[in-house]
């Protein structure tokens, strides 16, 4: 089935591995022209030799944490493209701990990487695009059900929620359609981390420490990247045509709510 990207030109935020590198590679797959980004040269490289052999790709440094590396990062990366008609924006996760724990500065650059890189991202990304251009950001179930320990991620993230309402409804205007998706637990370097931080912390095999922390999901096990991906590049096709403002749970079911 054509999904009409091919040919699209596309900037994908913190994308050298995860659920950044799945949705990169996924977007090059159907045939768009794709830059990534990653604030760790070195494994932007890496990425970039695996990716070149699917599709065209370029690559640019930038650290999330920095508005104005944001802001070069959409100028730049749209102007090797010519032009924007997608971003996917992906960040890394932020620093775990409570409330009660945190300091003011892992605040501020929680902030800076949750939420002021995507304010900066989706503002000048919009610069860039016509009717039809999409912006699909990437978020958390923690958008709708707080995690322990991962205070940062449950406060900051939860107003990209309002940043997608609010710019959906401004750029629908302009026939820019706005959307995100929340992941759930997904097999990222990350997820990885925090399953042998737990075996270790609590004496126990990573298996059981894994089973353990998806033991609420429905589906039984943890998301692949590319089954993430998979729903930005939905959300990026001429099957979406009629979404605006949603963001879409891809969590296994682990989310209780009903809305």
């Amino acid at each position: 089935m054509d999904l009409g990207i091919r040919n699209k030109r596309v900037i994908v935020t913190a994308s050298s591995k995860g659920i950044g590198f799945a949705t990169a590679k996924r977007f090059l797959e159907e045939g768009a022209s794709v830059v990534i980004s990653s604030h760790d040269e070195k494994n932007l490289i890496k990425s970039y030799e695996k990716l070149k052999e699917i599709g065209e790709v370029h690559y640019i440094k930038a650290d999330l944490t920095k508005p104005e590396e944001v802001k070069n990062l959409i100028q730049n990366g749209s102007s090797i493209l010519g032009g924007l008609d997608v971003l996917a924006y992906v960040t890394g996760s932020p620093k775990p701990g409570n409330i009660l724990e945190l300091s003011n500065e892992d605040w501020y650059q929680g902030f800076n990487l949750l939420l002021m890189s995507a304010v900066v991202a989706v503002r000048e990304s919009a610069k860039k695009m016509k009717s039809g251009s999409r912006i699909i950001l990437s978020t958390s179930i923690t958008l709708r059900q707080p995690l322990d320990n991962l205070d940062l991620s449950n406060v900051i993230r939860l107003s990209l929620a309002g940043l997608i309402k609010s710019a959906s409804k401004q750029l629908a205007q302009r026939g820019i359609l706005v959307n995100g998706v929340m992941p759930g637990w997904t097999l990222t370097e990350r997820v990885d981390q925090l399953v042998k931080d737990k075996a270790k912390r609590e004496g126990k095999s990573e298996e059981d420490a894994l089973r353990e922390i998806i033991k609420d999901v429905p589906l039984g096990r943890p998301a692949n990247p590319e089954e993430i991906a998979n729903v930005i590049i939905f959300l990026a096709s001429s099957l979406s045509t009629y979404v605006t403002g949603s963001i879409i749970p891809v969590d296994g079911g682990y989310i209780k709510a009903i809305f």
